[in-house]
């Protein structure tokens, strides 16, 4: 007896998530736009805007039904520009903008270049790696830093130095791209964001998830969103440190161009 055929998917629904993930991409085009013209505030919640979009294609994407190989390319290709080159062209025009800061950093010859090339060429080999490997199954970890929490993570300590207006801080923003450069090209163990065995943990997530997102859209408590997503990124690499030998690539991973643990990209930013 011949099993009969799946029925195919109705094409409107693989508009939904892709719709969503090119409205990211545009948005981390705006992002650049503001910040040449001196908006950096504006090109830092637009970097965060992108960050919770990434979750919400992924999402659809399962829930329609959807998702698709060609759905995972445009995830990929949007998370480079979005989180690998837009930060790095922000934290650029940044510095060049401010005579203090353009005037330490030039004492150092080239290393500005340098770091932030460094963080977008991380990005890319970091998203044709996991293109690669996609099709290997594992138990929700991601090896090195996702580009997602990388890019997510310079936006909202980009926000805080503007905000409380602490120079040392927006200083210091190319060499923490640089050490997020080397942990997205690392093995270094980090969980995901997914389901936990216990209902604390999944409310305490949960609760998080929707405080983000409320904070994201509506641009309040940057503070509270780099709490969260620096606790989860310390707390799980930490792990990952603890742990760094149960886990080895090609055994356990199951990343794709996005760095989700989905077919059309996740977000592994706290609990967002």
């Amino acid at each position: 007896m011949t099993e009969p055929e799946p029925k195919p998917v109705a094409k409107w629904r693989y508009v939904v998530p892709n719709a969503v993930t090119s409205t990211s991409l545009a948005i981390g085009l705006m992002a650049m736009v503001a910040a040449s013209e001196g908006r950096f505030e504006a090109a830092g919640w637009l970097i965060v805007l992108c960050v919770l979009l990434d979750k919400l294609d992924g999402t659809f994407a399962r829930l329609l039904g959807a998702t698709s190989k060609f759905g995972v390319q445009l995830d990929s290709l949007t998370d480079l520009v979005v989180f690998g080159v837009t930060p790095a062209a922000v934290l650029f025009l940044l510095v060049r903008s401010d005579a203090a800061l353009a005037a330490e950093w030039s004492s150092y010859g080239w290393a500005l270049h340098a770091c932030l090339a460094l963080f977008a060429i991380c990005s890319s080999l970091r998203l044709a790696k996991f293109n690669v490997m996609a099709d290997e199954g594992g138990p929700g970890i991601f090896f090195g830093m996702p580009t997602t929490l990388a890019g997510g993570l310079l936006g909202l300590f980009l926000l805080i130095g503007l905000q409380h207006e602490l120079p040392k801080l927006l200083a210091a923003l190319p060499l923490m791209a640089l050490a997020f450069a080397l942990l997205m090209v690392s093995n270094l163990p980090l969980p995901k964001v997914a389901k936990r065995d216990t209902t604390a943990g999944n409310v305490f997530q949960a609760v998080n998830l929707v405080l983000c997102y409320v904070c994201g859209f509506l641009r309040i408590y940057p503070e509270y969103l780099l709490a969260v997503t620096l606790g989860y990124a310390s707390v799980g690499f930490i792990w990952g440190m603890i742990h760094r030998q149960e886990f080895r690539p090609g055994k356990t991973e199951n990343d794709d161009g996005s760095d989700g643990d989905d077919s059309h990209g996740d977000l592994a930013v706290s609990g967002a």
